[in-house]
């Protein structure tokens, strides 16, 4: 009770650490000779580093898919875990020591870590290079398995290829988690994909977005900055010479001054987005030769 200031969590941990290590509670003796964890992460360490190398990597692995797993994802996506029923077993010796215990089918798991916790301290205990590329082969397979399923899986994949590096799924699952959170009025949500997506973008893409999270930012009325974000837009595409996103840009600016009352603004640039959308048409067609024909 001294050592845990009486959280609940950290009493069950040291309890559990004292069985693994066969000591008896009440022996006050054996408490005394031994060195207990300064914390509950050392302590939650300490009892990872009692388990076998197999069951520590398959703790580790699935640490990865997150505090709810799929027992089959882990021999889906790392193969390098052995056969299904080796796994299983590790699994299970997981759940005997309240590591993993096993779900009652919530969100289609199979197990979950005790805590918030044990799952955090075994992920920080992968170096961060194992953890990006374990993301990226995770994103991989959920992508292939569930391929006819895929829009059901848009939020993971965003999230697992953000962290894996693959940097072309990156934006693809980014865009497509940003364009699905807006659709469904998840602000909030949209608007962290659409933001973790920019920096990721060349210049001609970044137009596009750029209006998209101002569409998203105009629902919450944050109007100084929605509008730093069209004229943001509408400078890259006047730096590329792109009419088309310039008339996107300035449509989207003048819709920002229609619903702010400034209607002389809006016409303006309402006006100068239509001819940014015809004048190439009437170029082409005033350059086409003329032929007369005589009778």
């Amino acid at each position: 009770m001294a050592r845990t200031q009486g959280n609940p969590f950290y009493i069950e941990e040291l309890i559990s650490y004292l069985f693994t290590l066969g000591l008896a509670p009440q022996s006050a003796q054996e408490l005394d000779r031994l060195d207990l964890p300064t914390s509950l992460s050392s302590l939650i360490l300490g009892r990872i580093d009692q388990l076998s190398e197999s069951q520590k990597t398959t703790l580790k692995v699935a640490s990865v898919i997150g505090r709810l797993f799929r027992a089959g994802w882990l021999w889906g996506f790392y193969p390098g875990l052995g056969e299904p029923a080796h796994i299983r077993a590790d699994l299970d010796v997981l759940n005997r020591l309240d590591l993993t215990p096993l779900e009652s089918a919530r969100a289609g798991a199979d197990l979950s870590f005790k805590h918030i916790l044990t799952h955090g301290v075994a992920y920080e205990s992968l170096p961060f290079a194992t953890r990006s590329w374990l993301h990226g082969e995770l994103a991989k397979f959920i992508e292939q398995q569930y391929s006819a399923l895929i829009d059901q899986f848009v939020d993971l994949l965003a999230y697992h290829y953000d962290i894996s590096g693959i940097e072309e799924k990156r934006r693809e699952y980014l865009y497509k988690a940003g364009l699905a959170a807006q659709a469904a009025y998840a602000n909030t949500a949209a608007t962290d994909y659409y933001r973790r997506l920019l920096p990721l973008l060349a210049d001609q893409q970044k137009i596009a977005v750029l209006v998209q999270l101002g569409q998203v930012l105009e629902l919450t009325g944050q109007w100084s900055e929605v509008e730093a974000l069209y004229r943001q837009a509408l400078a890259l595409s006047e730096a590329l010479n792109d009419a088309q996103a310039r008339a996107q840009a300035r449509s989207a600016l003048g819709n920002l001054h229609s619903r702010r009352g400034e209607y002389n603004e809006a016409s303006a640039a309402l006006e100068e987005a239509q001819h940014d959308l015809y004048w190439p048409a009437i170029k082409r067609a005033s350059a086409r030769p003329c032929i007369s024909v005589v009778r």
